[in-house]
Parts: C-alpha cells; structure tokens; sequence
C-alpha cells in the first residue's frame, strides 16, 4: 500500500480537495501527488498564507532549478496549473501559469542488430557478485524475459515490472495491461516463441518459490514486485560490459527499447510495402497512446535521426534462442 501523503500547509485541504477530485474522475494521481507535497513544502518554506496562487508566489516554484531538466520542470509546472484551474473553480481566483515548449525532443539511441545481440548476452549469461543469495540468483534467470518483453513488445517498464501472474495468459498469449499511461487498460500479444519462454519461465520460478507467484517478475522480496530502478541498474551495468559503450555517444536507456521495437516494427512495414498511415491506429493501440501524436512522436524521431529502412530485420528471431536457465 502507497504510503499517505500528508499536506501541512494552509494550502492543505484545497490540495486534498483537489488530489480526491482528480480520482474519483479515475486519475492514479500518484506521482502529481508527490509533486503536490513539494508544492506544499515550498508554500511553507516562502511562509504564504494566501489561499490563491499568484505571480508573486509561484515565481521560486516556476524557476528551473540546475538539478532538474526541462522535462520535470514541465510535470512541476503542469500540475500546479491544473491545482489553479482547480482553486478558480471553488471562489480562489489564481493566476494560472503557462508551459511553453521550449527544449528540444530527446534524441534517442536505436539500438543496432549487433548492440541487441551483444546487450542480451551479457543479461543472459549475468550472475550476482559475491556470495549469491539464492533470490538473487532467481533475479538473475528473470532478467531475460523480462528486458525480452520490454523490447519484443515494446512495453514500458513500469508496466512490465509491476505484472502480475494474473494479467498473463499465455495459453492465449495475452498480455492485459490495466490502468496503463492514461489510465488506460489494453491488450499485448506475445508471438509463440515469446510465450513459450513465458510458460518455461513461470514454470521455473514456481519450481524456485515452491508456489504460484503473484507477479511475473518479483523482486527480491518475492511478495514484492521487482522496481524500475533495479531493472534500469541491471540495464546500464550490462550495457556498460558491450564493446559499444566506450565509443557510444549518446548512452542507451531501458525506454530506448520501446523506440528500438518501434524501429523494427516499422521497418518491416516499410520492406514488406505496408503502408504506415494504415498501421498506425494497430501500433497506437498496441503502445498504449491515447492519440496519434503520440505515436507520431516515435514516428518523427526515427524519421529526422535515423535511416529506418534497413534488409530484413531478423532482430527478434537473434534474441528469442539466447535464454538460458542455470
């Protein structure tokens, strides 16, 4: 269970007012609450008693701040804009601050045949340093379907991370995603080879547990989920063993997996003269985007930064071979 979040400023029962509203329309509101907790803390730090927002008081909170990029200053500003909107709403007439975009998209890292080839030999041939605990070990023979499901259906990690047993049907090859981005549920199908290293895999960590578990992947407290920060960890640890990261320019990340699964999927369109504008509402669906935008957005990255029309990608059938269990 999420631990409570307690508000102490004289903002306080407006911010809670707020945060309720927000989740009864069927908004997670987990982190914009936490980012709601700062805003408290700064409203107390500056000594404000007013129950409205103004220029004059939002100034320190609307700065960026040289710990944070452009990307979260957005998320700070962008929910005190809604929490103003809010206050408008209830009598407190609030100044309500705008986001201009003003940063440049990320470039992102593609990975190549060869970087996915060399990535996935150092997951799977990983083993924990020291004196192995046998969770770790477990941890170890997990790694491999799970940065296989992050990058062959291009979901995102928190996502995969916090499956449970229950929302995989791998007689069906089916993969229920609830409550995703957007608070959004939807359907991902695993190819047959995908879904038999899925059903020798649980068959594995079942023998290992002496149980069903509950989650696909759990952590090392097996009754716990495994966390995005391990996952990201085990990525760049094993990204750093590849002959490619001393001369790589621009460091891959575990999202940069999505964006590769993009890549491939529409270079197999492209080889096979499928029309992407036809595919689009498939991979929209597929990735979990609420608009087209957003799956144009992956779309525009490739087009401006990378040559996407490569022979015969075979990505998938390098990869799938390599899962070994020790």
């Amino acid at each position: 269970m999420a631990k409570e979040i307690i508000y102490k400023s004289v903002l306080a029962p407006f911010i809670e007012g707020f945060v309720a509203e927000k989740k009864a329309c069927g908004y997670k509101y987990s982190i914009q609450s936490v980012l709601l907790k700062y805003f408290d803390d700064y409203w107390i730090e500056q000594g404000y008693q007013d129950t409205f927002l103004s220029i004059e008081n939002l100034e320190g909170w609307l700065q960026q701040r040289e710990t944070e990029n452009a990307g979260y200053l957005r998320n700070r500003i962008g929910v005190i804009i809604e929490f103003a909107k809010y206050l408008n709403g209830i009598g407190h007439a609030s100044y309500i601050p705008t986001i201009e975009s003003r940063y440049e998209v990320p470039v992102r890292h593609i990975l190549t045949k060869p970087e996915l080839k060399e990535l996935f030999f150092q997951i799977d041939t990983y083993k924990p340093r020291g004196a192995y605990k046998a969770n770790f070990v477990r941890m170890s023979n997990e790694y491999p379907i799970l940065f296989r499901i992050l990058f062959l259906e291009g979901m995102r990690i928190t996502e995969t991370c916090s499956l449970a047993l229950r929302q995989v049907d791998l007689e069906e090859g089916v993969i229920t995603i609830l409550d995703g981005k957007g608070n959004k549920d939807r359907l991902v199908y695993l190819d047959d080879d995908l879904a038999a290293l899925c059903r020798d895999y649980i068959g594995y960590l079942t023998r290992i547990l002496g149980e069903e578990p509950k989650w696909l992947f759990p952590g090392e407290r097996p009754e716990e989920h495994v966390g995005v920060p391990t996952v990201t960890a085990m990525f760049n640890s094993c990204w750093k063993k590849t002959s490619f990261a001393a001369t790589c320019n621009k460091k891959p990340t575990v999202h940069d997996l999505r964006h590769t699964f993009t890549t491939v999927r529409i270079n197999k369109w492209a080889e096979q003269d499928i029309s992407f504008e036809e595919m689009l509402p498939y991979l929209c669906k597929h990735l979990g985007h609420k608009k087209f935008d957003e799956t144009y957005y992956y779309f525009h990255v490739l087009e401006d930064s990378y040559n996407v029309i490569r022979k015969k990608d075979k990505t998938s059938n390098d990869v799938i071979p390599e899962v070994k269990r020790r």
